[in-house]
């Protein structure tokens, strides 16, 4: 039955039957012509990114404000550029990021990273809210990002204490608008294992209720003698869309891990000469069987988010979080013994337990203003966090390096560290404000103000409890032009603050330490929103740090400073339909222009004033349907050894390799990192420890996809 026939038998009821029959009769048989598009979907600032380049990061401004018109530079790894470089640590996430160094403690368990020449690693953030108050001792699992921002230079004004190099915050993988059910199996040398899974459909039928469920399990040796690790991670969450204005979101997570930490070995003997011949890097420097760590991360939480109207939106972010830590790891008392064969030891036994809930409260208001748009925030945010410890040493006899007897090793009875063990306390509240304003063909200013008051609380078993509640103002402002060819050149300023415990000789209670930035740079964005580059210089200030008093060896005064001025360039996204590409460059000129100490005027520790990366995935689907491959390079400059510069740790390069099939449902990848397996130190601390670099690791991963 042709529509003619299939019209008229639905009208035979109608009294105007004829009427439009004959109407009828005058149209053509067949149907006009339906021309359909798909809708590409949008990006949001949580959800998933199929490619390498972000255009959107909330991290800078709390909003969904695009990176190509934010003042200040900002990175985003994406979740595709994690899945094919096979990301293993939070550092593997961030060591193609400028301005990084990711990983220069080495395999010591915890996520250790600089910014801009400032280690950072206490400040993540995950989901835009502190994850641990003071302290680093765990790690995050990678496989439960959906994508990494990294925040550069001071960032007080919208989540208050900070340090002045910036923060990471992760976003975490949540439910998705389409069904995803996939499972995995990664194997690579060092006896690695990992079994991954993750799901998430909806729960109803109109899909107003959707859940997720990302898990996994690992395990692994090393290349240090004794060491090995695994974890299990698990992470439920769900979202309610209660209504196209209202939606709730609960985000959850736990975590176990067990690793022993990799502690380092002296510099004579790895980057300095030793009459005794090198030191193996796979030397082992604690006790087998006593050096080792359990941890337990536990979070839940909610997002939600209320639409009153096109001009007024309320945000609430509440998590509470929970982290135990047990176990010890061995350090060195004085380093090597004149003979330089015995490394001086003791063995460190940590017991932590630490409680903090953190809310975020945010009124959001789009309104126009005599031709001028204003996207304003107004937020209230509150933290608390109580942890209990319990610090004991024991000693023990020196470890011959070269000759190590792990058996001979005599263990002293445990002494408890009165001055570490007791409790910590903080309290902090903030309230801030912001403005994004945009006015002409493509001015756009920003705003911001924040006054927060704390209150830190230290008690000791040695009687001593230490108090104090410092409050600060910062602020921050930038201006940037969007050309409509996709270049936007802008300048900044920013500051940031960081409660201090402790006083002077005098009883003065510490001021925060602060930092300021002046930043300058140029970004592009091409039409397609799907490559972009960052040029930027700046000028970062950390001020207010602790130097030891001249006139009283029992205390400090605050006039430290350290000063870096840095020049970084990155460049992500797809420059053909088949090449993906992210390649960096840092430059760092840091210099401690405030000291007390014979440290004034030298380089910091940890800092390379050069750094290289760069990484390019091509599709070779032209060729073999489903075939890709990946390669890249990385480069770290010298740094310094120590504090008095007396040494440097060497340069050095490493290459990364990985090769990538995918059908209808499955995909394989093969990653190789340190692919010329270099031997190398990744930085030192001091003359009495030095950090060993990563081996090359290869890891053959299968991926099978049910929806």
């Amino acid at each position: 039955m042709n529509i003619k026939s299939a019209s008229l038998a639905v009208m035979l009821s109608c009294p105007y039957i004829d009427a439009f029959a004959q109407e009828l009769d005058n149209q053509p048989d067949t149907l006009p012509e339906v021309v359909i598009t798909s809708v590409k979907a949008k990006e949001t600032a949580t959800g998933p990114i199929h490619k390498y380049k972000a255009s959107q990061a909330r991290t800078a401004t709390k909003s969904e404000t695009p990176i190509n018109e934010t003042a200040q530079s900002v990175s985003v790894v994406s979740s595709e550029q994690i899945r094919d470089q096979s990301v293993q640590t939070l550092a593997d996430t961030l060591k193609f990021v400028a301005g990084v160094d990711a990983g220069q403690r080495g395999r010591r368990g915890l996520d250790d990273f600089s910014i801009r020449g400032f280690v950072q690693s206490d400040y993540v953030l995950r989901d835009g809210m502190r994850m641990f108050y003071d302290t680093a001792w765990v790690q995050s699992e990678p496989f439960g990002f959906e994508r990494v921002e990294v925040m550069k230079g001071p960032a007080s004004v919208l989540y208050g204490q900070t340090g002045p190099g910036g923060f990471v915050n992760v976003v975490s993988k949540r439910p998705t608008d389409k069904p995803l059910a996939t499972v995995g199996l990664t194997l690579g040398n060092y006896d690695q294992q990992q079994w991954t899974a993750d799901f998430s459909d909806a729960l109803n039928k109109d899909g107003t209720l959707r859940y997720r469920l990302v898990a996994l399990t690992s395990e692994s040796d090393d290349k240090v003698d004794f060491v090995d690790r695994s974890r299990t991670y698990i992470a439920p969450s769900l979202t309610w869309d209660i209504s196209d204005r209202t939606s709730i979101t609960l985000l959850t997570s736990y975590q176990k891990s067990r690793y022993v930490p990799v502690r380092g070995l002296p510099a004579e003997g790895t980057v300095l000469s030793n009459p005794n011949g090198n030191i193996p890097l796979s030397r082992f420097v604690g006790v087998p069987g006593l050096d080792k760590y359990e941890t337990e991360i536990s979070l839940f939480g909610y997002e939600f988010s209320h639409m009153f109207n096109d001009t007024f939106t309320f945000r609430q972010n509440v998590r509470y979080s929970t982290f135990n830590v047990d176990g010890a790891f061995t350090d060195t008392t004085n380093g090597l013994t004149a003979n330089k064969l015995n490394y001086q030891r003791r063995l460190n036994v940590r017991n932590l337990s630490a409680q903090m809930w953190t809310m975020d409260n945010q009124l959001a208001a789009h309104f126009n203003t005599f031709g001028v748009k204003h996207d304003m925030l107004i937020g209230a945010d509150i933290l608390h966090y109580n942890m209990g410890r319990t610090f004991t040493n024991r000693s023990l006899t020196a470890l011959n390096l070269f000759q190590p007897n792990y058996g001979a090793t005599v263990v002293g009875a445990p002494a408890v560290v009165a001055n570490s063990t007791g409790s910590d306390m903080a309290r902090q509240y903030g309230v801030y404000l912001q403005d994004l304003i945009k006015f002409g063909d493509g001015w756009n200013v920003q705003l911001g103000l924040r006054h927060d008051e704390t209150d830190l609380l230290q008690t000791r078993i040695n009687n001593s409890r230490t108090k104090s509640d410092p409050s600060k103002t910062t602020g921050k402002a930038g201006l940037l032009y969007a050309f409509e060819n996709g270049w936007s050149p802008y300048i900044s300023y920013s500051e940031s603050f960081l409660p201090l415990t402790g006083n002077t000789a005098d009883g003065s209670p510490f001021k925060p330490e602060t930092g300021e930035q002046h930043e300058a740079g140029i970004k592009y964005e091409s039409p397609d929103h799907q490559f972009g580059t960052t040029f930027a210089v700046y000028d970062l200030r950390r001020q207010n740090a602790t130097t030891p008093d001249p006139n009283n060896a029992n205390f400090n005064i605050q006039t430290g400073e350290q000063r870096h001025k840095g020049f970084e360039f990155e460049t992500t996204g797809q420059l053909t339909d088949r090449l993906n590409v992210v390649a960096t460059y840092t430059y760092i000129d840091a210099e401690i222009t405030k000291s007390t100490t014979n440290t004034l005027g030298k380089r910091p520790i940890l800092v390379a004033k050069n750094m290289a990366n760069v990484w390019a995935r091509y599709d070779l689907s032209g060729w073999v349907q489903g075939l890709g491959i990946g390669a890249g390079a990385r480069y770290i400059g010298n740094q310094a050894g120590n504090g008095e510069n007396t040494f440097n740790v060497p340069s050095y390069t490493l290459f990364d390799a990985g090769l990538y099939y995918n059908t209808a449902s499955w995909r394989f990848a093969l990653n190789a990192r340190n692919l010329a397996n270099k031997q190398y130190i990744a930085g030192c601390a001091s003359m009495t420890q030095c950090y060993q670099g990563d081996p090359r690791t290869v890891m053959l991963t299968a991926n099978y996809s049910f929806k």
